[in-house]
């Protein structure tokens, strides 16, 4: 889930490994937009994707809007699937 969160953390505020932006994807799109505020209200004390803002973000979860909540579970369930299918190959 670190990686996870890491990576989700990354995306919403825009900053990402070239590899994932050339990735776009609707769960991508949407975490984007969900948890940006998020970050902004409660992290961004913190260098967007390092492990500082991991560590907020995780130790205020359930300070989290429940649309940005909820786009995490749907970029997670997306990432979970994406890796299945490439294992798979």
């Amino acid at each position: 889930m670190s990686k996870t969160l890491a990576a989700v953390l990354a995306l919403a505020v825009g900053v990402a490994p070239a590899a994932a932006l050339a990735e776009s994807s609707p769960a991508r799109d949407a975490l984007k937009r969900a948890c940006t505020g998020d970050y902004m209200e409660l992290c961004s004390a913190y260098s967007p994707g390092g492990p500082e803002v991991e560590a907020c973000f995780r130790a205020n979860m359930k300070n989290l809007s429940s649309d940005c909540a909820s786009a995490i579970t749907a970029y997670k369930r997306e990432q979970k699937s994406t890796r299945r299918v490439s294992e798979a190959r």
